[in-house]
């Protein structure tokens, strides 16, 4: 399996942007979609269905599965991951993406768009799913970074790193096949939950520890705990690494200024976001934009 391409596409609300994003399009043969949703008010078209944008949604389309990203409402925009597969030299991954697509979709691997057969559990769609449409998995918030650790070490060019990523992702499509999806969701807790969702509003801004667990209604310390069980890191940690993410993402496909950015995501000076953009990719934000710049995001915007 190889990464053709990963982008992180952070708060789509510029027209040019949405055009490009949002064509409808497909693969050829041996290449496979995913859409990992964060944030956002929209739609997903994947075959002959349309899904509400759900944030922690993913989609899997198939080769020559036509599929479509529907902005809506640009005060809500959306935030996502897309990864584009080619495993057109490696049965093991193909057959593993067929068995989860298929199955759900009420279709066979290779059967016409038409045919129909049992469909598997799953959320339900905004319009009844036709064969070759299957519905997304629930992974929930939590596993936005994952996908920027995906993004990151399949872009690094060590084949060491490029092997894990692959490692990495079949080994969350495998979980998914065992039906085991709910082991990867945030276990439900409405107060973590609650947090992300505050934090992810206020990307583009600042935000003290003092001020979410005032809105949450818990003590510091049992929401640092709770935090930290339930994410794996504390929970400024998080909203430090939503900012880096954001700040990625404007790197590689805006063409704000450093210093512009610095400002948008609320850092005090250019220098203390270098010094904690470096801290968390070991790249200046210039050196970054240089390697990572998403050269058909940017062409949409000239």
């Amino acid at each position: 399996m190889r990464f053709e391409d990963i982008v992180f596409v952070y708060q789509l609300r510029d027209e040019r942007q949405i055009a490009w994003h949002g064509r409808l399009h497909s693969h050829s043969e041996g290449r496979y979609e995913l859409h990992y949703f964060i944030d956002g008010s929209g739609s997903f078209r994947n075959g002959s269905a349309v899904y509400s944008i759900r944030p922690g949604a993913l989609h899997l389309s198939a080769p020559l599965m036509s599929h479509q990203i529907i902005a809506t409402d640009t005060r809500k925009p959306i935030t996502y991951y897309a990864l584009l597969l080619d495993v057109r030299n490696d049965d093991e991954a193909r057959d593993l993406l067929d068995r989860l697509i298929w199955p759900r979709s009420g279709a066979e691997p290779g059967a016409p768009c038409g045919r129909r057969g049992a469909r598997g559990p799953g959320p339900a769609a905004d319009t009844a799913p036709a064969a070759g449409a299957p519905p997304p998995y629930p992974l929930g918030g939590s596993q936005r970074f994952f996908f920027a650790d995906l993004r990151e070490k399949a872009g690094s060019g060590r084949p060491e790193l490029e092997k894990a990523a692959s490692h990495g992702l079949l080994s969350l499509l495998y979980t998914l096949s065992a039906g085991a999806g709910a082991v990867l969701r945030t276990g439900g807790n409405a107060h973590v939950e609650k947090a992300i969702a505050i934090m992810q509003s206020s990307i583009e801004g600042e935000l003290s520890l003092n001020e979410i667990c005032s809105r949450i209604q818990l003590s510091e310390e049992h929401f640092v705990r709770l935090f930290s069980e339930r994410m794996g890191m504390p929970p400024m940690r998080y909203y430090g690494r939503l900012k880096i993410e954001a700040a990625e993402a404007m790197l590689s496909s805006t063409n704000l200024r450093v210093q512009e950015i610095a400002d948008k995501l609320g850092y005090e000076n250019q220098f203390n976001f270098a010094r904690a953009f470096k801290r968390a990719t070991a790249m200046s934000p210039s050196a970054y934009r240089v390697l990572c710049l998403q050269r058909a995001d940017f062409a949409a915007r000239a």
